[in-house]
């Protein structure tokens, strides 16, 4: 029997056949179809969240939230699903176009249940997990200005937080459906980001169908959305995000490349942040897919004019420069990934947080642009990996798939897909910068991934491998690179790692001075990295 797996992983080698003939950054996703993507900072680093679309068929079916973040504009990793409505919430049951923004150090995520109303979520971090903090909808049909007669749509919210010197204010914006061109309202938030601080007051942007979102540049405030149909995106300006807002005119016409419209003149989504002192949109389009329900995520650098006015966004397939060299002496993810052919993601012995590289088939890869190996380059690659199978290998080619071959790493059966091992080989002829590509070999799915690192030719780092028991007491180390010492590591007080990092096996650093440690939920129990100098 043909089962619905059977055509989504056919429809993944249709995907992957095109962009094994068509290498480009953009979209800067390609293993999963996301839309809606709303882009925001946190700690020095880009994250997104999207909608996912790997549920939709003939029809918008949303559910889940995927998350992607990058430090460089080249490199991005998948976190994978990082919110689903039906697990983290007790009365959500879709998950349209999300919204989220950082406020005193927490993530706040706002969601729309369909189009009937918003809800709000907490988190320590980007990734999750998220926490409903009013366990209902903050806006619903019984808000002010918020009935079916007032906007057809009560969804695809914005969170703005206004960042002044006295301080921030938190607005949310949103709205769509009919009547088009006063179907969005704006309201403030009170500071525990649950309650609303006024009534929701409605916008008269000319043509506006859906999706608004609001940012700030120079003390200006502009307000960007699509217009019904094949939806170009408009943008207005304010002094105010309340009132005062004017047209100005289009920044996004509907994506079109090489003169071809590659978003079947359908709807558009955006968002526009500024980061190290570039600015940014980031967009949907069906570039891949061509289907009106596979929707991809890209990116291309904004500009302004002198006057403040925005100029058009130019949509590319290679997407904005790299803005840093790659570091291959730090942990690498496996799922961190410029471009790649034929993988997938899920999460590790399934619990949210930790992301592999699964689904791996004989001649897939994944790649990384711009690695800096320096002068003196790599000595040795290491991998982390699971196999319940005969496993593989690892090849490391530069510039392209079949490139310069300057590693080939072994992988052997581990016993079981919740078994891991870390497996290592030699490097050779590999200084520089090199965009690098990791080549998959082995029959059906040889092994699964979790993180890769290269260690410096003239490194005299040792990498200590630590057991942290489960008893709180203390730990010590199990293995090093160059012999076996014990590693006190007290499971509570504070701990000072001097003259080196910690990292746990996902790749995550652990920070230098962390309190309480039994409670803090970043460390994974089990097998630590200590990385001395």
């Amino acid at each position: 029997m043909i089962t619905k797996s059977y055509f989504t992983k056919l429809w993944v080698l249709l995907i992957n056949m095109v962009l094994f003939l068509n290498l480009h950054a953009n979209p800067i996703i390609t293993q999963r179809f996301t839309a809606d993507p709303n882009a925001f900072i946190f700690e020095d680093r880009v994250y997104v969240i999207c909608t996912s679309d790997e549920e939709n068929v003939n029809g918008y079916k949303l559910f889940n939230y995927t998350l992607i973040s990058s430090d460089d504009m080249a490199n991005w990793t998948d976190h994978n699903l990082v919110f689903k409505v039906k697990r983290d919430t007790k009365w959500g049951n879709q998950a349209y176009a999300p919204a989220a923004d950082t406020r005193n150090g927490k993530v706040y995520l706002c969601f729309p249940n369909g189009t009937s109303g918003l809800g709000m979520l907490v988190a320590d971090r980007p990734e999750g997990p998220y926490k409903d903090i009013a366990g209902r909808a903050i806006v619903d049909r019984n808000t002010p200005n918020c009935s079916s007669k007032d906007m057809a749509w009560l969804f695809d919210p914005c969170l703005f937080i206004d960042r002044t010197a006295n301080g921030s204010q938190a607005h949310v914006i949103f709205g769509g459906g009919k009547p088009h061109g006063n179907n969005l309202a704006i309201v403030k938030l009170k500071d525990d980001m649950k309650t609303l601080d006024g009534i929701p007051q409605k916008l008269k942007c000319p043509d506006s169908f859906e999706g608004p979102f609001i940012h700030k540049y120079k003390n200006k405030y502009y307000l960007s959305y699509p217009t019904p149909g094949a939806s170009k995106i408009d943008y207005m300006m304010s002094d105010n995000p309340m009132s005062g807002w004017v047209h100005k005119g289009t920044i996004l016409p509907n994506p079109t490349l090489n003169g071809k419209n590659i978003n079947q003149n359908n709807n558009s989504h955006v968002s526009i942040i500024e980061y190290k002192r570039q600015w940014y949109m980031f967009y949907h389009d069906r570039r891949l897919s061509n289907r009106p329900y596979k929707r991809n995520t890209c990116v291309d650098i904004l500009k302004y004019n002198s006057d403040g006015t925005i100029q058009k966004v130019i949509v590319t397939e290679d997407g904005p420069p790299q803005i840093k060299k790659f570091n291959p002496y730090n942990t690498i993810q496996a799922e961190t990934i410029w471009r790649e052919k034929g993988i997938e993601t899920g999460f590790i012995n399934g619990k949210s947080g930790d992301v592999m590289v699964t689904d791996i088939s004989n001649g897939d890869y994944t790649s990384l642009k711009g690695v800096d190996f320096g002068d003196g380059g790599a000595k040795t690659f290491e991998v982390r990996a699971a196999s319940a199978s005969g496993g593989g290998t690892v090849e490391v080619h530069t510039e392209k798939p079949d490139g310069n071959l300057v590693a080939t790493c072994k992988i052997s059966g581990t016993g079981g897909w919740e078994s891991w091992n870390t497996f290592s080989c030699d490097v050779t002829n590999c200084t520089g910068v090199k965009n690098v590509y990791f080549v998959y070999k082995g029959s059906n799915e040889p092994y699964r991934l979790d993180w890769f690192r290269f260690v410096a030719k003239n490194s005299n780092t040792k990498i200590n491998y630590i057991n942290v028991n489960k008893n709180n007491s203390h730990s010590q180390s199990v293995q090093t690179k160059n012999k076996i010492e014990k590693f006190h590591y007290p499971l509570s007080g504070t701990q000072n790692f001097e003259n080196g990092i910690m990292y746990d096996l996902k790749g995550k650093k652990i920070n230098s001075h962390i309190n309480n440690i039994p409670e803090h939920n970043s460390i994974s129990r089990g097998i630590l990295i200590f990385i001395r100098e």
